[in-house]
């Protein structure tokens, strides 16, 4: 029986015959005979008469060493090793020799007693130095220590004696790697191939040498070569699909681990990474289900949770990513990445305060750890900490000064804090970095508009084309779009609406000037909205968005039309109403409200809960009721209510229609019968404004572009009231604003 390597079996061949010369034996050619059956026998692989014939050796000779020594080989073989342990004892007290102590050596490894076993190939190389198998065995057992420098000496002190040891080489190559040192690995590996020719073994290692060098491609070229050798092999299909990840091949990757998967449908690491290749292509709800397969054979996979968080939290299920980051996290706390990842996941689901803890976990353990500083940024952002949130992107700055995202979120900070020209250089230098950055052209948009600079701003909010948020919105014509300067007269333009109610509302304004220009105007807009703006002058036809189209020369969009009127503060067609409510939706609405016995006023205090900024610019309905007196009638004008604030709508005075109203033409014709709306930034403020109402809007403190910055008016809505947060994320103190003067509002502005 001869090695595979790393010492696990024992060898037959024997160094005992010059030490038992001196030894007297009863009857010496019984015995010879007796021991030459023995080890054909066990060359041959049948222990059973192996066991038998050395027994017998034994009863003859109960001192005979190498019986003593081969029988022990017998038990180690059969799995029987404290049995092997005694007899292989007895033998090196009789007659201590490499190979013997060479073969306790494994005897006791398997049996745990690594400190012992390395003792016995110590007494080995004592007795013999150039012994080649138990210095094989001790630099392989160095090497399974951690002792990679002694194995490595172990090594060249083997090749010294035999140079051409391919087996040698490759576990040379293998502590080389472990030191860090892949190129004298390479030398390695190439000298073992020279030797072996085409090894599997040498091969496989040179693979792993090859990534550790990172010339990904020539490993997966070498991985491939060994899988011609051995074509079914699972690790070295799981080995390439990690080298194909490194190139970012996800595609290769995943079609690798799949079959290394087929061929061990256990192999958890290839389920894993096929995991990792799942969420690089995007394909998120594959990557959660093989996650769950990993855990299902390994329940504290921390990995696997933390990837399965990843792709829950790429699915909009923040709350379930967050509580696979959690998980884990209780398999390893101190893990850097996925802390952080877990307070974004927080950050999502509103738990700031988890967020900030589990940031400043991560900074515990590590001070300088940037992603940390920068999460924890965004967590201060997110609750309007907005110097805290300036000081920890300035330390992301100072570590890494082109990090586009620390400039960017700088930029929303300062705009925050009405810094204004600071925060344009900002997203200026967030612009510097990554000239396409879609995100910043569009914040830096909106601070221009906020500020007065229309001409600037505009022009930069066409960069929201190329936003991936806008591609429900994005229509691809042969027509050529429409900009200032082509003519009209006497052709077809399509105007279009692309994202929001509200903007649709507010911007349809600009029909009646395309239509003075002499066009003929189609007009595409949202299903909700098609009742209502049959009143819209200019409209040749109104079509839903979606649908099928007439014929038409030009096209453009209703939020570039600003732009292409060069429309300034002074220009803004702010001629209100512009829409108007079907009169018999207002006499069905009005039968339906009943008698007027006081004022009534319009509430909207949410709205949708998809937008962006949703989280500053709706309430809860608890922060509205303090302005509920009996002085007034409240009447709902939202047609959906959260479910939290359910419970404080049924037990407040506010009568809710919502389910009686079908579209914006109902909501029209309710809001036609309020003396006074009071509303956060929705569509339906937008509604009342272009309905004329009096109307009061509720802002946060950094509002949408459209509402401007520091006036209580707003030029696109004259007579509009509004009523701003001077502190981000309070109010309270807008509440009792709007409470204290619309007694006043409502009397000034009639019926």
């Amino acid at each position: 029986m001869t090695s595979n390597g790393e010492g696990t079996t024992l060898a037959i061949q024997t160094d005992f015959a010059r030490a038992q010369d001196e030894v007297p034996k009863p009857d010496a050619a019984q015995l010879d005979r007796l021991l030459q059956r023995a080890r054909k026998a066990h060359a041959e692989g049948g222990l059973d008469k192996a066991e038998a014939a050395y027994a017998e050796l034994l009863m003859l000779d109960p001192a005979h060493a190498e019986a003593l020594h081969l029988l022990g080989a017998v038990r180690f073989q059969q799995g029987r090793l404290e049995e092997a342990d005694a007899l292989m004892s007895r033998s090196i007290e009789r007659q201590p020799v490499a190979l013997a102590l060479a073969n306790h050596s494994a005897v006791l490894l398997g049996l745990g007693r690594t400190q012992e076993a390395l003792s016995r190939l110590d007494e080995a190389l004592a007795l013999n130095p150039g012994h080649q198998r138990a210095l094989f065995q001790r630099a392989g057992l160095l090497a399974q220590l951690g002792r990679h420098d002694d194995a490595l000496a172990a090594y060249d002190r083997l090749l010294d004696i035999n140079p051409g040891s391919a087996e040698a080489l490759l576990k040379r190559s293998e502590s080389l790697r472990a030191l860090g040192r892949a190129a004298d690995a390479l030398v390695c590996c190439d000298r073992a191939l020279s030797i072996a020719g085409r090894s599997f073994d040498v091969l496989r290692e040179r693979g792993r040498v090859l990534r550790e060098l990172g010339r990904f491609q020539h490993a997966t070229d070498n991985y491939g070569l060994a899988l011609s050798l051995v074509p079914g092999s699972a690790e070295v299909l799981f080995l390439r699909g990690v080298a194909f990840l490194d190139l970012h091949e996800p595609g290769n990757a995943l079609a690798d681990f799949n079959a290394a998967m087929a061929a061990s449908p256990s192999f958890v690491d290839a389920i894993y990474n096929s995991s990792v290749a799942l969420e690089q292509l995007g394909r998120h709800q594959e990557t959660l289900a093989r996650c769950d397969r990993v855990l299902a054979i390994e329940p504290n996979h921390a990995k696997a949770h933390a990837n399965r968080g990843n792709a829950a939290c790429h699915l909009g299920r923040d709350g379930d990513g967050a509580q696979s980051y959690a998980r884990a996290l209780d398999v390893e706390p101190d893990s850097l990445g996925v802390l952080c990842n877990y307070a974004s996941a927080l950050i999502s689901i509103k738990r700031h305060d988890d967020a900030r803890q589990a940031c400043e976990r991560a900074l515990a353990l590590e001070p300088d750890y940037v992603p940390a500083w920068f999460t924890r940024g965004r967590v201060s952002l997110e609750t309007h900490r907005y110097d805290d949130a300036l000081d920890d992107f300035a330390h992301v700055l100072e570590a890494t000064p082109r990090d586009k995202l620390a400039h960017f979120h700088t930029g929303n900070a300062l705009r925050s804090l009405r810094r204004h020209e600071e925060a344009k250089a900002a997203y200026a230098q967030a612009i510097d970095i990554d000239p396409d950055y879609v995100l910043a052209h569009c914040l830096r948009a909106f601070l221009c508009l906020s500020i007065g600079d229309f001409e600037a701003g505009w022009s930069e909010y066409e960069w929201r084309w190329r936003d991936a948020q806008l591609d429900g919105s994005r229509r691809e014509f042969v027509q050529p779009r429409w900009t200032h300067g082509m003519p009209l007269a006497g052709r077809t333009i399509l105007l279009y609406a692309e994202q929001g109610l509200g903007d649709t509302l507010q911007f349809c304004r600009y029909v009646p000037l395309v239509k003075a220009l002499g066009a003929t105007v189609v007009l595409e807009v949202q299903r909700e909205l098609t009742g209502l703006l049959e009143s819209l002058d200019g409209v040749d036809a109104l079509v839903v968005r979606g649908g099928p189209l007439p014929p038409f020369d030009l096209h453009c969009p209703l939020l570039s039309l600003p732009l292409e009127f060069r429309t300034e503060q002074a220009s803004i067609p702010a001629e209100v109403p512009y829409l108007r409510a079907d009169a018999a939706h207002v006499a069905r609405w009005g039968e339906r409200l009943g008698v007027l016995q006081r004022p009534r006023i319009g509430l909207v205090w949410s709205g949708n809960p998809l937008h962006l900024n949703d989280r500053n610019r709706s309430m809860p309905l608890a922060d509205l009721l303090p302005l509920l007196d009996d002085s007034f009638e409240w009447i709902s004008l939202q047609k959906v209510v959260r479910d939290e604030d359910q419970t404080a709508l049924v037990a407040s005075p506010i009568r809710h229609v919502g389910d009686q109203i079908e579209d914006f033409a109902d909501t029209a014709a309710l809001t036609a019968l309020m003396d006074y709306v009071v509303s956060v930034d929705t569509s339906v403020a937008h509604l009342a404004g272009a309905l004329g109402r009096p109307l009061a809007v509720l802002l946060p403190h950094t509002p949408d572009f459209r509402w401007m910055l520091d006036r209580d008016d707003n030029p696109w809505y004259p007579g509009t009231r509004l009523f701003r947060q001077a502190e981000a994320g309070n109010w309270a103190p807008v509440v009792e604003a709007v409470k204290a003067a619309l007694p006043v509002l409502v009397n000034g502005a009639g019926r």
